[in-house]
């Protein structure tokens, strides 16, 4: 992925930017939490039974909690604001590879004729030979005839959509290789960059409700309420 999107003056160099912050961030971030937890335990460390288990907790659990509450306040839109910029890559890709794939001439009257025919002609092919057909024409690089079969609804050509998906997939190579390229790998990043976000929110969000108050403080509340306060 590194050296299909780490190319200069293309998009995938911004993919590549944007999801190496994003990703440096959400892990610092894990490691900034789990560093503090650890720091804490250390500096007056208190053992209580969790799930039936003597387990090492932290003290200060407000102040722990209020802290952790402001760090994912600061964090989450920064993790949000790459993941629109990664989206906004993959549009722009996207339209990259659509541009390659049409056929300036398809709209004028000639070119729909043209494409209504390929369409026919693809049609009356028996089952078996119409992608064949369609995967000659992308190998010599026949973009009219591509592009009048990937611009209309695939039963028209008589291919099923999988069909029509993967002869999209084909053409895009062809193409437009690195644009197509770039737009895959840019999709495996952002599922990474999403993956990092949820595991880290996950993280501080259920550190940060059991850490709001200590067994005792909350016995404390409890008596308070009781008592009128």
């Amino acid at each position: 992925m590194t050296g299909t999107l780490n190319q200069q003056n293309t998009p995938g160099a911004q993919v590549w930017s944007v999801s190496r912050d994003a990703l440096e961030l959400c892990y610092r971030g894990y490691a900034l939490l789990n560093d503090t937890e650890s720091a804490l335990k250390e500096a007056n460390p208190q053992t209580r039974l969790v799930n039936g288990r003597p387990t090492i907790v932290v003290e200060n659990t407000k102040e722990f909690a209020a802290a952790t509450e402001a760090a994912w306040k600061r964090m989450a839109p920064l993790i949000d604001g790459k993941v629109k910029q990664l989206r906004g890559c993959m549009t722009l890709l996207a339209e990259r590879v659509a541009t390659a794939l049409e056929d300036p001439k398809r709209k004028s009257p000639e070119g729909l004729s043209h494409a209504s025919e390929v369409r026919a002609y693809v049609k009356a092919l028996p089952e078996e030979k119409r992608t064949a057909f369609i995967f000659q024409a992308i190998s010599e690089g026949d973009r009219a005839t591509v592009a009048s079969v990937l611009h209309a609804q695939p039963f028209l050509s008589g291919l099923t959509a999988d069909a029509q998906a993967l002869i999209r997939q084909q053409a895009a190579a062809k193409f437009a290789p690195q644009d197509h390229a770039q737009h895959q790998a840019a999709a495996t990043a952002l599922e990474y960059v999403m993956e990092a976000g949820t595991k880290v929110g996950v993280r501080y969000g259920a550190l940060s409700r059991s850490m709001r108050l200590s067994p005792a403080e909350k016995a404390a509340e409890k008596l308070k309420m009781l008592a009128g306060g």
